[in-house]
């Protein structure tokens, strides 16, 4: 399913344990601010080499404190993060919240946007990626594609390629990073659609083929010339899309 309708959200949020919310951050429309930042996240944004990369940095991570400080009803400032083993980020337990103790989060930005998933008591990854047509689909599509991908990638009519493999680029990884694993997780390891018009699905997991009926996958319209996906566990569940407003 195609969710296209981005809307400012409502005062108060209260997230039910069956729904998503999934909110578009415009990274140009705002003045970054390290006011809100920990210290390890300002010295992540002083590394980078271009200031567009740490203003997009700052921007994508204040936003990400100042949208989970409304679920948790606290100040941005006051969230602590740790992460797994491979490096996926949490919100530290130690946190004394109220409110959605088991929240879930992902994160993923490209180019002038970031999107960021929120759930609770279920796994849940995001992607976008900004769709471009100066790189080596074929040989990307062979390198980090199942067989069953690249045949139906080959199988598009020549201009629907490059849509195609950035469906599937994006739906990969955001089903990859619900799984918290980086990228010990073969890239071979499950089928997804990439058809352009075609349902979504997760359409084959190995070795348990039971796993790909655990989740749902969803396209997201980010904009014309971005690629995004959402993956989530559990079915029939409700997706809200928000835009992220910065003057709150």
């Amino acid at each position: 399913m195609n969710y296209t309708i981005w809307t400012r959200p409502p005062e108060n949020l209260d997230l039910a344990k069956d729904r998503v919310d999934v909110w578009r951050v415009h990274l140009s429309l705002a003045t970054p601010s390290e006011d809100s930042l920990s210290e390890d996240e300002r010295q992540r944004a002083s590394r980078f080499h271009f200031d567009v990369d740490r203003d997009r940095y700052i921007v994508a991570h204040a936003s990400l404190r100042g949208i989970l400080s409304r679920y948790l009803q606290c100040e941005p400032s006051e969230l602590k993060f740790s992460a797994n083993e491979y490096g996926k980020p949490f919100v530290n337990r130690s946190n004394d919240f109220s409110r959605l103790r088991n929240i879930e989060f992902n994160l993923s930005h490209s180019g002038d946007f970031t999107l960021i998933a929120i759930t609770h008591g279920r796994k849940v990854g995001v992607d976008v990626e900004l769709v471009r047509d100066d790189i080596e689909l074929e040989n990307l599509a062979h390198r980090n594609f199942s067989p069953r991908e690249v045949s139906e990638l080959t199988a598009l009519l020549p201009e629907q390629h490059t849509r195609g493999f950035f469906n599937c680029w994006t739906r990969k990884e955001a089903y990859i990073k619900t799984q918290g694993l980086g990228l010990s997780l073969p890239l071979d390891s499950f089928d997804v659609s990439l058809s352009p018009n075609e349902p979504v699905l997760l359409r084959a997991t190995r070795p348990d083929a039971n796993e790909a009926a655990r989740w749902s996958l969803h396209s997201l319209n980010v904009e014309s010339n971005y690629a995004a996906a959402l993956a989530v566990e559990g079915n029939n569940l409700e997706i809200k899309c928000w835009d992220w407003v910065f003057d709150r």
